[in-house]
């Protein structure tokens, strides 16, 4: 650990040509590949998330804000959606602190455009190798009841972190930022506009990478890639075991071949390993030697990798004008999200990112899954390695996508209002049924139906009838028995999904038709007959004799 510490250090020395140049060294790609495992669907989400837009740009980006609402709705989450002015910091962390108390399972927020943040100073540390660093630090918003403290000297920088009593230092939430207010290109509204497309894109296939992942690991961390004191490739294991690793000695990782043919090529994550400022990547031994990489060269060529992972310090500085992550997300044409760090530093024990990933967590979800491993000391205060290792660690982009997006469409439920009880009989002839509209991605457009004698049915475009509306009522009266109601929903590009199915029985009182034929010879009726004939006859006599 100590010596990863020092080799960060050394990139920053690189980055001011204070250190000597090393030759170049070739060789050949390992590729590895396994059977993908298929993922289970996660359920969709009964979560509540905040999609906070800087009040300045809503106007010009609200439609576009408007369609990843509805994709979030869509895919099941509760939405708050917040464009008010926030003064500081303190304000916005206080709003989301309110939400989290407030709503049952508020796990993350969204930032769209230039909001707030806090700033962390650490002193240097000469066990590490660490020079002293003040850098945006997004735990701050994420960790709602640790306790963060500005006390040497107090200016408005943190330098302290810890929790007492029941708190913790773990966070509670995740955030992300949309913010490419640092490029030098565009417009902010412009670039805002473009990137949600693409993540509606994402969202509904559009733009999705094959499944295979990249691992590009630089000179200077080839004993932790090629398992002399860890195995970093590993880690993407679960999500990715269709990989491709490249790293020193067994291949030459240099600028020309991640720029003019890594990140070009079809790859749904790339994992990156280079010395970097906040906008350039420098490679070869201690980051000399093999080449740089500019953000403005990225832009150039336009990455078409879904999503990167930047072990590349200060690589994730989106306050830096033209910043790497910042100039990946919003140029590549498939980007949609990036992780990475504000400062010296990145991700370590990476599995414990990547399983969560793989289980169909969102980046979030992951993020903070991993947070909770690696900050270890939950009571106290925060260890200086971790601190200063981890703490820049943000996400930059949609925190709410995932790797895999399962587009089964959900099935309804069926309920009736008139045959409620489906183990009990009516005798209302004609049922009306009423079903949910499932949470889908790309939403429901419609519903297939059928009204049959049959228990699984399950209606297609062929066979069953087709309606928009998620309502039926029986319009011709049933006979006594057992009926089945039965539909799938259809999204709106063309996927149906699994039938639902509701009984009802139908139990009518049944009367006896009139036939006179019985009537005559039914015994009872013929005495009663013969009895009033009898009686008419009596009568007839009396009124004759008194007309006498």
């Amino acid at each position: 650990m100590h010596l990863l510490a020092i080799l960060c250090t050394i990139g920053l020395l690189v980055t001011m040509n204070l250190l000597p140049m090393a030759p170049p060294q070739t060789t050949s790609e390992r590729t590895q590949i396994e059977v993908r495992l298929v993922q289970q669907p996660k359920p969709p989400p009964t979560e509540t998330v905040a999609i906070i837009v800087e009040n300045a740009i809503y106007s010009s980006v609200s439609s576009s804000v408007a369609q990843f609402r509805q994709d979030l709705n869509n895919t099941g989450y509760n939405t708050i959606l917040y464009t008010q002015v926030f003064s500081n910091h303190v304000e916005l962390k206080g709003n989301l602190t309110s939400w989290y108390n407030t709503y049952t399972n508020f796990v993350g927020a969204v930032l769209i455009g230039r909001l707030p943040y806090a700033q962390y100073w650490h002193p240097a540390n000469a066990s590490y190798g660490w020079i002293a660093q003040t850098f945006i630090c997004d735990v701050y918003l994420m960790d709602l009841d640790g306790l963060w403290w500005d006390i040497n000297p107090t200016d408005g920088i943190y330098d302290k972190h810890n929790a007492t009593g029941s708190a913790d230092v773990y966070p509670e939430i995740f955030v992300g930022r949309i913010d490419p207010q640092c490029l030098t290109w565009g417009t902010v509204a412009g670039n805002i506009n473009t990137y949600l497309g693409r993540v509606h894109s994402y969202r509904t296939g559009g733009v999705q990478r094959q499944s295979r992942a990249l691992t590009y690991i630089d000179d200077d961390w080839v004993p932790w890639a090629d398992g002399t004191y860890d195995n970093w490739p590993a880690w993407l294991n679960t999500p990715y075991p269709t990989r491709t690793d490249v790293h020193t000695p067994s291949t030459w990782t240099n600028a020309t071949d991640w720029l003019n043919n890594r990140i070009i090529q079809d790859y749904q994550w790339a994992h990156l390993c280079a010395h970097s400022s906040p906008t350039t990547h420098f490679f070869g031994p201690s980051g000399i030697g093999e080449g740089t990489v500019t953000s403005a060269q990225i832009v150039a060529t336009t990455s078409t990798i879904n999503f990167y992972n930047l072990f590349c310090c200060s690589g994730a500085d989106w306050s830096v004008a033209d910043n790497l992550a910042v100039s990946y997300l919003f140029d590549g044409s498939h980007t949609v999200g990036i992780v990475g760090t504000t400062k010296t530093g990145g991700m370590l024990d990476g599995d414990y990112f990547y399983n969560p990933l793989a289980n169909q967590n969102t980046l979030g979800e992951s993020l903070i899954q991993w947070m909770s491993y690696v900050f270890n000391n939950p009571s106290g205060d925060a260890g200086d390695f971790w601190l200063e290792w981890y703490y820049g660690m943000n996400i930059v982009g949609d925190p709410f996508l995932t790797i895999n997006y399962d587009c089964t469409v959900l099935t309804p439920v069926i309920s009736s209002p008139t045959h409620p009880n489906p183990s009990l009989g009516y005798n209302n002839t004609k049922p009306q049924f009423t079903w949910t509209i499932p949470p889908d991605v790309n939403g429901i457009a419609g519903y297939y139906y059928i009204l049959n004698n049959q228990s699984t049915t399950s209606p297609t475009p062929a066979t069953g009838t087709y309606t928009t509306t998620n309502s039926y009522q029986t319009t011709t009266a049933l006979a006594n028995g057992t009926y089945y109601f039965h539909v799938v929903a259809k999204d709106n590009v063309g996927n149906i999904g699994s039938a639902a199915h509701f009984k009802v029985n139908i139990i009518v009182t049944p009367t006896t038709p009139f036939n006179l034929f019985d009537l005559l010879t039914n015994p009872l009726v013929l005495l009663l007959i013969l009895a009033i004939i009898v009686i008419i006859i009596l009568c007839a006599v009396l009124l004759r004799r008194r007309s006498k």
